[in-house]
Parts: structure tokens; C-alpha cells; sequence
């Protein structure tokens, strides 16, 4: 009888070996066999999980499973801390002095909500305003790309207090949105001056609060109520969260694929023979990832703060037993929890943050509101809340093992591509958008 063996993946910057070996060989015996030096290269698996060199194949990384090797000395000098290429959004000098900023005006716009006198509305819009003004007078630089994430918000919360005294929530979304897009707009035209690479981020937000600006004073011209308007915009920031993580990077075709060897025997489906392809370049290959990255984090953190504010309001906003109100509430839970998946594709780690933080907020919130809504008893709720947690806890096990790197991501991807079909339709079923705009052009 001849002994088990399993298949694996040996794979290396220079290229991959599949192999067929025997299972109770250890990993060190497998690498040693093919000429591997183990002091220099470093074993991991596709989860980034270090691989025990006295383990057996068959344990780690299993059958089926990749061994990916890395060059200590290669990794040491790629990672210089003092690289400029470094991500822009999770280097920052000062996070907590950010965290607290981001914290007073919360309490400024709560405030001026509340107590709308004109004393706090005043002072308010003023301080915001301030506040804003001198994040643009900052230069443009790395160290200072949190200007054009935090300048717009500032600005935003100003326009929605100087409007608090009517009582109007349309009014000061639209008035916020106008304020955060002339900000944002300030901000990309400093950042044309300096270059190509800042100026990648502050597009993508600029862009943003545009289309943002024109939506939220259309609807309000139109009389479209504030609860409508906040679930439409949850309902559209999943879809754009989905695309500009695949529309960051901006290639020529004719980089990707070498066109005219391709169709080199069907030149009649083309009226005119394609160009040679152009010269990939390493400086220009990492010029494009740079400028992705900065699209991508940009797109990405302002995806969620749309989502996040929105759902502060849409999901308190959905009371009463109807079924317009339990769309709105399960699609935002829906919503919520494609955040959270989505979060394990991120390498980023402040974008990762971003989107875990909003993924929790908004699920706790709607899955709160929906038990609320549904009358649900405590007893019921304390069952689903022990099932949950055997379910948490069987589940430990084949995490710890690694069996995330295939399995976990194919369920995973499933139940995105579920919650992206599923939650921004029920959003808008439940918002009533429809409605509104017959009425309008009606």
C-alpha cells in the first residue's frame, strides 16, 4: 500500500512549483529537499500565517494548500519607513488630536440640533467654519492628506447648524452638502498645483461631494423628505464602495495585454491593426499603484462616512410596523454586514478601520431598531443571541486552523454579492424614492 500523499504550492516572487508529496513530510524537510535556504526565505501561508518549519505538509499548509516564500533581505529594504510611496492616510501625526476634533463637532451639531438658539447656531457655524479654513491653509503634503478628508466634514457640519434654528433636515443636508463640496473643491484645486499624487485623492472626494451636493439640493428643491434622501444615499454608498475598489487603478489596455498577438489571427473583427504595446516601466508600474492606492482609500473612508451619517439618521427615522419600514431597517443591517465582510478584502489598515467601524455601527443599529420594531420578546432575543454565540464558538476551530483561506473566502464572497443585490434594493423600496419622483415629475 503505497503511502498518502498530497498536492501543494510552493511559490516564490519568481514563480510557483506544484508539487505531490508525501503528507508526513515536514515542511523544513520539503523546503531543504528543493535547495531553499531557511535563513534568508520566510514560509507563509495564503492568510499571511507563519508556517511552522517542523510541521507536516499535511497539517500546514494542508492539501491544496500554498507556501509562500519571502526574501528577509528583500522585505527589509522595501519596508523604509522614511519611503514617501508609504500609504498617506495611515501615517498621521496626530490621531487623537483628529479624534478629538471629529468629536467636538459631533457635540457642536448635537448641540445646535437640540438647543437651535442663536447664540449656539452662531458659535457653532463659526467655529466649524474656523475650523475648516485652517485645515486648507495647511500645505498639501503627505503628511497632511487628513486635510482633505476632515476640511469637508467641518464644512458640512457648519452648513447644517447655520440652517438648525428652521427645523428643516432637508434643508441642512443640501446646506451641508453645498458646504462640504466647495471645501472639497478648494482643497483638489490646491492639490492640482502640487502634482499628480495628492491630487488622486482629493479627486476621488472632490467628485464626491459634488454628486453629493447636486443629489441633496435637487431633492430638497423637489420636497423630498430627509429620511428618503439619508436611505437613498446608504443605498447608494454600497455600490460605491463595491466599484471604486476595482475602478481605482487606470491602465491602458494595451499595458495589460499584449493585444496584437492576441488577435494576430483575426485582424477582420478590428477595421485598424492595434498599436504595439508600450514598455511597462517598474518606476511607471509603481507610479499607477501609488495613484490607485490614493483613489482607493479615498473612495473607500468617504464611502463609509456617507454610509455611517446616513444611517444615523435613516434608521432612527423608520418607526412603525410597515413593511416600507422593515425594508429600510433590513437593508441597512444588510448594508451594515457588507461592510463588515468586505472589510477582510482591505490591506489598508486605516481603510480596513473605516470600514469595520461603519460595518458595527450600522448593524447594531438597525438589528437594535428591528428588534424594537418586531416587539420582539426577551426571551427570543436571548435565544438568537446564545445560538449566535455557538455559532461564533464552532467556528473557532476551523479559523484557528486556517481553513478561512478557501472556504471562508468563496462564503464570504457569496454572501457580499447577496447583501450588494439585496440591501440597496430594500433600501429603496423602503425609502419610497419612487414615489417622490412620480410625484415630482407627475
Amino acid at each position: 500500500m503505497s503511502a498518502k500523499t498530497i498536492r501543494l504550492t510552493v511559490a516564490d516572487a519568481n514563480g510557483r512549483h506544484d508539487l505531490v508529496v508525501a503528507a508526513d513530510s515536514t515542511v523544513s524537510e520539503l523546503l531543504a529537499v528543493g535547495g531553499v535556504d531557511l535563513r534568508r526565505y520566510v514560509g507563509i501561508t495564503t492568510s499571511g500565517a507563519a508556517i511552522d518549519l517542523d510541521s507536516e505538509v499535511s497539517v500546514s499548509p494542508g492539501d491544496g494548500g500554498v507556501i509562500w516564500l519571502f526574501d528577509r533581505t528583500q522585505t527589509a529594504t522595501r519596508t523604509d519607513p522614511t519611503s514617501k510611496s508609504g500609504s498617506p492616510v495611515a501615517r498621521q501625526h496626530h490621531p487623537l488630536l483628529l479624534a478629538l476634533l471629529l468629536v467636538v463637532t459631533a457635540v457642536l451639531v448635537l448641540c445646535a440640533v437640540i438647543a437651535p438658539t442663536p447664540l449656539i447656531v452662531s458659535a457653532g457655524a463659526v467655529l466649524l467654519l474656523a475650523g475648516a479654513v485652517a485645515l486648507l491653509a495647511q500645505p498639501v503634503a503627505d503628511s497632511t492628506i487628513y486635510v482633505a478628508f476632515v476640511a469637508p466634514l467641518l464644512g458640512c457640519a457648519a452648513g447644517a447648524v447655520a440652517l438648525a434654528p428652521f427645523r428643516d433636515a432637508g434643508g441642512m443636508i443640501a446646506a451641508g452638502a453645498v458646504a462640504g463640496a466647495a471645501l472639497a473643491c478648494m482643497r483638489h484645486a490646491q492639490a492640482r498645483v502640487s502634482g499628480p499624487v495628492p491630487m488622486a485623492t482629493t479627486a476621488v472626494i472632490a467628485m464626491l461631494w459634488s454628486v453629493l451636493a447636486v443629489v441633496d439640493t435637487a431633492a430638497f428643491l423637489a420636497g423630498v423628505p430627509a429620511a428618503t434622501i439619508t436611505a437613498v444615499q446608504l443605498a447608494c454608498a454600497v455600490p460605491v464602495f463595491h466599484y471604486i475598489r476595482a475602478a481605482a487603478l487606470d491602465v491602458d489596455a494595451h499595458d495589460l495585454i499584449d493585444t496584437p498577438f492576441v488577435i494576430r489571427d483575426a485582424q477582420g473583427i478590428r477595421f485598424e491593426t492595434p498599436v504595439e504595446p508600450s514598455p511597462v516601466h517598474a518606476d511607471e508600474a509603481a507610479r499607477q499603484f501609488l495613484l490607485a492606492r490614493r483613489r482607493s482609500e479615498a473612495g473607500i473612508i468617504s464611502a463609509c462616512a456617507l454610509a455611517l451619517l446616513s444611517a444615523l439618521y435613516t434608521v432612527p427615522a423608520a418607526v412603525g410596523p410597515s413593511i416600507e419600514t422593515w425594508c429600510v431597517l433590513g437593508g441597512a443591517l444588510g448594508a451594515g454586514c457588507y461592510f463588515l465582510l468586505t472589510s477582510r478584502m482591505l490591506r489598508n489598515g486605516l481603510a480596513r478601520a473605516a470600514a469595520l467601524a461603519t460595518g458595527t455601527v450600522i448593524a447594531a443599529l438597525a438589528a437594535g431598531a428591528l428588534v424594537i420594531t418586531l416587539q420582539l420578546s426577551a426571551l427570543l432575543v436571548a435565544l438568537i443571541l446564545v445560538l449566535a454565540g455557538a455559532v461564533v464558538g464552532c467556528l473557532t476551530v476551523p479559523l484557528a486552523r486556517d481553513w478561512r483561506s478557501l472556504g471562508w473566502s468563496r462564503t464570504g464572497d457569496i454572501i457580499e454579492g447577496v447583501l450588494l443585490a439585496l440591501a440597496p434594493a430594500a433600501l429603496l423600496y423602503g425609502s419610497g424614492i419612487a414615489g417622490q419622483i412620480l410625484e415630482v415629475f407627475s
